[in-house]
């Protein structure tokens, strides 16, 4: 029994209210003329002894239904309260996710690799084996300013020009912060190997230019020794850079700025400029520049507005992709065969606010893969003509970039 007179679990007293036994001593019988006299205090004491008994059961009852807080001694919670459910936690959308297609994207046998940034994710896009891995970035770039994208061997770099961070994301790993030399540039270009990246503090010359190895500890290579009132352009298309400046376009090589043109660079490639160039009577024709041996050669048709050094010449050196003005409209994609000078339209559109790597070519020139003007991915084929979709639901896509199969 507990210091509030109750009984606990394991508790039994037993009352024996029988009539006494007649052999016992202690219980005489009484003379006939008492009997009617000590019978009503026998009932009466049977009748308390009895209402007890309730009283204890309905105790050990109550007590068994919460042993807890008959334990504690604590009020016993009604039997009507209902428990407050424990909220679901919301689930945290994974890193990294890879989606198994089952067939080949395009045809594609090959094993090269396009990569595609939305404004909050990395795509890895295998078309060989119909894979596609998506890998979330801890920042939206929808409304940022521009972004250098690169890939390298087994990773990929994305750096925002805004004054945040840019991420590191390895394949088939979260993103990670840039670090180190990496985390100091505000500008990040492809370097003349696979796992090299130029790195500039802004893009006005003089500031330093400087080549690093990606992995290890971000080891300085080389530096560029960029001329005055340079402005920074883009990639050459062969892992060197473009600067604009007094006088026209200028490559950035190891020994030193060669120019490329006293006028535009309208489509960049690892073998070949398309330029535009005019005389000193604003003659204005399209020249297509050798770069193993400089020698420049024009091709007939209009010299379009265009959008700079956006547009790529195929890996085969026959086909510049370029995109042209179209009114106040979306910049329209044309094909120029840098053979004849002949242009085909494409049919599609790129977002004027994304004409920053754009385009790519497919590594056997057979496909000119884009971001679309609504943000989708497209795919011409250069040998039919048509535009093709990848047949697959992507997110809204700005930037491409290819890695070529291993070798």
């Amino acid at each position: 029994m507990d210091e509030l007179g109750r009984i606990g679990p394991g508790e039994v007293e037993w009352l024996d209210v029988g009539p006494a036994d007649a052999d016992d001593p202690l219980e005489p019988e009484p003379p006939d003329r008492h009997r009617h006299r000590r019978r009503r205090p026998v009932i009466a004491l049977v009748l308390g002894l009895a209402a007890t008994l309730i009283v204890v059961a309905v105790a050990r009852r109550n007590d068994g239904a919460h042993p807890a807080a008959g334990r504690t001694g604590s009020p016993a919670p009604s039997s009507s309260t209902t428990a407050t459910p424990t909220p679901t936690p919301t689930p945290t959308p994974a890193q990294v996710v890879v989606r198994n297609l089952g067939h080949p994207l395009l045809g594609v046998t090959a094993g090269w690799e396009l990569f595609a940034r939305g404004k909050d994710s990395v795509l890895r896009i295998e078309p060989a084996r119909g894979r596609i891995t998506s890998t979330a970035l801890p920042i939206d770039l929808e409304n940022g300013g521009g972004v250098s994208f690169v890939v390298g061997p087994d990773w990929a770099i994305v750096r925002p020009l805004d004054a945040v961070a840019g991420y590191l994301v390895p394949d088939g790993r979260p993103a990670r912060e840039l670090s180190g030399a990496l985390g100091q540039a505000s500008q990040i270009y492809p370097g003349p190997d696979p796992g090299q990246v130029w790195l500039a503090r802004t893009n006005v010359a003089p500031d330093p230019i400087t080549l690093v190895a990606v992995t290890g500890s971000h080891r300085v290579l080389s530096t560029l020794a960029a001329p005055q009132n340079g402005y920074l352009v883009g990639s050459d298309g062969t892992g060197h850079l473009l600067m604009s400046s007094i006088g026209g376009v200028y490559d950035l090589l190891p020994d030193g700025a060669h120019r490329v043109t006293t006028g535009s660079v309208l489509a960049v490639g690892a073998t070949r400029w398309l330029v535009a160039e005019c005389d000193e009577r604003f003659r204005c024709h399209r020249v297509v520049v050798d770069r193993s041996t400089g020698a420049r050669r024009i091709i007939p048709g209009p010299v379009a507005d265009t959008y700079g050094p956006s547009g790529v010449i195929s890996p085969d050196g026959t086909t510049a992709a370029v995109l042209a003005a179209a009114g106040y409209g979306p910049p329209a994609v044309d094909l120029v065969d840098l053979a004849t000078g002949v242009e085909r339209v494409v049919g599609v559109t790129v977002d004027p606010g994304a004409t920053d790597q754009p385009l790519v070519w497919s590594p056997d020139s057979r496909w000119l893969l884009g971001a679309g003007g609504s943000g989708e991915l497209f795919a011409a084929d250069v040998r039919s003509g048509g535009v093709r979709s990848l047949g697959v639901t992507l997110p809204t896509i700005s930037q491409l970039a290819i890695r070529p199969a291993a070798r």
